[in-house]
């Protein structure tokens, strides 16, 4: 293994199974590994082998051992690292991994803990769509053998949105700071998490649009759109992030500032969304440096030009981040949505869809009356005529146009009430 291993990696196995929906689950157990202890996830298909030993050396060693000790286990096959962390001391380290059992493939987390002359190892695994499920209770099964990561024993609590739009597990020292309809940030000594939240995009030719259409209606554009292509979910991050830290400081939030991107990973999309991507990405909060992994989705593009963009998020400061993941992706993994939430999203976004709809559709309308009422205008001034009414008996006369509203003056000054009056072309074509 590296000593530098890549992060986004460890995110696509831990946190992109989660967005997944059901698979075949690992039924069979294979033959026990000499020193490890075997669990099962009571839950379903996935599994942990786990390990305790003398000794304090380097956690990074140890998992390097495990990884071969664990290899009849997995098909007669070291499994294959593809992203992970240490602390600075060496005395944790965690790795994700791939590998087959019995044919079929798996991921999953192995994680090494050294200290106070003792040393455990730890190989959690699921089939690739399911880990992210399954990885929460394989930890906390691993507080009850023998050994298990510094989180299994946090004090998990289930919380529920405050506004009951979904709930989530959280550990002592985390609290929910803000919740709206399936929306949530929490936030803890671990850092920072965000989900589900989603804002309505303007493209630029969509933006014009909208305000020349506000612009028509003679009244000032009641918001300021948050405007951006959706080209790519990196490129979205980057335009709207600056114009979400502006909304932000309006309301007593402290600034973001994009500092670099250190990887991006492409993800399948859900239904309803062109393209997703997990984004590690370094970032300065109110003049803190963090780290932050972020699941980004960009909508597909209505017909008015506009497009939603959804992200879920894990933020902590930079240098504790490596550390403070797991407790993140527990998180991450436990948060879940009311079904009621999902519907009467699905039905507000039809109805902004027609009421957008009927927007253009009258302003289409205004359109063209205007440029009728011009025409109108003109046409009367080629024929040097308009037509005068006897309200009275309905009877409709052409008189000179340059002398009409004089002659209509008279008669009506004559008769002593308003009996006759101008009927202008365009009054008759409306």
């Amino acid at each position: 293994m590296r000593k530098v291993w890549g992060m986004p990696s460890l995110l696509l196995i831990g946190l992109g199974v989660i967005l997944a929906g059901g698979a075949p689950r690992l039924h069979a157990q294979q033959g026990p590994v000499q020193g490890y202890q075997y669990l099962a996830d009571p839950h379903g298909g996935g599994g942990l082998l786990i390990s305790r030993r003398a000794g304090s050396g380097s956690a990074t060693a140890l998992l390097r051992q495990a990884f071969a000790e664990v290899a009849s286990f997995f098909d007669g096959r070291r499994p294959s690292s593809v992203g992970g962390f240490r602390d600075a001391g060496d005395q944790r380290a965690e790795v994700a991994f791939r590998a087959t059992l019995r044919g079929s493939p798996v991921a999953g987390v192995a994680y090494a803990i050294v200290g106070g002359g003792t040393g455990t190892a730890g190989v959690a695994f699921d089939t690739p769509r399911m880990l992210g499920q399954s990885l929460p209770r394989l930890m906390q099964l691993a507080g009850g053998g023998a050994g298990a990561p510094p989180e299994a024993a946090l004090n998990w609590r289930e919380t529920a949105f405050p506004d009951g739009s979904g709930w989530l597990n959280l550990p002592d020292g985390w609290q929910v700071t803000f919740a709206h309809k399936g929306m949530i940030t929490a936030k803890g000594p671990h850092g920072v998490f965000d989900r589900g939240i989603h804002l309505q995009v303007y493209t630029r030719a969509a933006a014009y649009s909208a305000t020349q259409v506000w612009s028509y209606l003679g009244v000032p554009m009641p918001f300021s759109p948050i405007v951006a292509e959706p080209t790519d979910p990196v490129s979205a991050l980057k335009e709207i992030t600056p114009q979400m830290g502006a909304v932000s400081q309006q309301i007593g939030l402290p600034p973001e500032r994009i500092l670099r991107v250190i990887e991006a990973a492409p993800a399948p999309p859900p239904a309803g969304f062109s393209q997703a991507a997990f984004i590690d990405y370094e970032l300065e909060v109110g003049g803190l440096r963090c780290r932050r992994l972020a699941h980004v989705l960009l909508g597909n593009l209505f017909s008015d030009g506009t497009w939603l963009y959804y992200f879920s998020q894990a933020t902590s400061r930079a240098e504790a981040f490596a550390q403070n993941l797991p407790v993140l992706v527990q998180i991450w993994g436990s948060s879940r949505t009311a079904d009621w939430v999902v519907q009467e999203t699905i039905d507000k976004a039809l109805d902004s869809l027609r009421e957008i709809g009927e927007i253009h559709r009258q302003t289409a309308q205004n359109r063209e009356r205007s440029q009728q009422r011009i025409h109108d205008k003109w046409t009367e001034v080629i024929r040097g005529t308009r037509i005068i009414e006897d309200t009275d008996t309905g009877r409709r006369t052409d008189v000179n146009l340059g002398w009409s509203t004089e002659i209509v003056t008279t008669l009506n000054r004559y008769e002593g009430y308003n009996r006759y009056r101008e009927i202008p072309l365009w009054e008759l074509n409306q």
